[in-house]
């Protein structure tokens, strides 16, 4: 996938002004229009860079935090430079084959419900019409954000997705613990938010065999991990890569992991 612009320019005639274009003089003296040019067709994009990115301030030593100076100079590149945001609905008809890709597709994901998510990352969001999704642990849903602020948030385009109940690690814990985990998240977000939860985020990145058939099992249609990369048609929905996110992340950095899927790991 590359930025890619394509001037178009239509050669004048001689004696042609105005805004109007005189037909071109043909031997004989009969006026023909010039043949219309053949339409460039540009490559579909290669995939789907998916950015994770979780807290947003000034906190020092942490490249999970990206300050909000960088974050709002991620957000107005994307904005310049023409990137669709997609929705995890559009992402996933994608993937099933119901939907090709628009030019220059990107997802934006934020994992945990910080506050600056609602404080600091929203009016930016909705400055560009940027889609989004929010991954939130369903039992800190209304110790960080209220349940009016996740609706708010719903409102302007982010969607709300499971980071399971408690954020513990999935892939450590028996059948038993993982299915109350998942469960739980479900059943709360649902009632809250009155949707049908379909989408996940592992905490941690952690799962195993018995996540994904608990997942599948309770309508579960699309899970992200933190291993990384772009997301592909025939990746395994339930094991989606993802583009992290920090302040290490700088323009050129930036740039390169929207532009290139063996983008350089910090």
């Amino acid at each position: 996938m590359s930025i890619v612009t394509i001037a178009l320019a239509g050669a004048l005639s001689a004696g042609c002004a105005g805004t109007g274009e005189k037909p071109a003089a043909k031997a004989g003296g009969q006026n023909v229009m010039p043949a219309a040019a053949e339409p460039v067709k540009t490559p579909p994009p290669a995939g789907v860079p998916v950015l994770m990115y979780h807290k947003i301030g000034g906190e020092k030593g942490n490249d999970a935090v990206i300050s909000e100076d960088r974050f709002a100079e991620h957000m107005e590149f994307l904005h310049k430079n023409g990137y669709r945001t997609l929705s995890l609905d559009e992402l996933e008809a994608y993937l099933d084959g119901r939907a090709e890709l628009p030019p220059n597709p990107v997802v934006l994901t934020f994992d945990d419900g910080y506050r600056d998510t609602y404080e600091i990352a929203l009016s930016v969001l909705k400055k560009y019409g940027f889609k989004s999704t929010l991954f939130i642990p369903a039992g800190e849903a209304d110790r960080r954000l209220t349940w009016e602020e996740l609706k708010e948030m719903k409102a302007a385009g982010m969607e709300i997705g499971s980071h399971s109940y408690s954020h513990r690690d999935l892939g450590v814990m028996t059948p038993a613990q993982q299915a109350t985990e998942i469960e739980r998240s479900k059943e709360v977000l649902d009632r809250n938010l009155g949707q049908d939860s379909r989408f996940f985020c592992y905490p941690n990145g952690s799962y195993d065999g018995e996540t994904l058939r608990l997942l599948k099992a309770k309508g579960f249609r699309l899970a992200v991990t933190i291993e990384p990369g772009w997301v592909k048609r025939g990746d395994n929905p339930l094991l989606l890569k993802r583009v992290w996110m920090g302040n290490g992340v700088d323009l050129k950095h930036f740039e390169a992991r929207l532009t290139r899927e063996d983008y350089p790991i910090l």
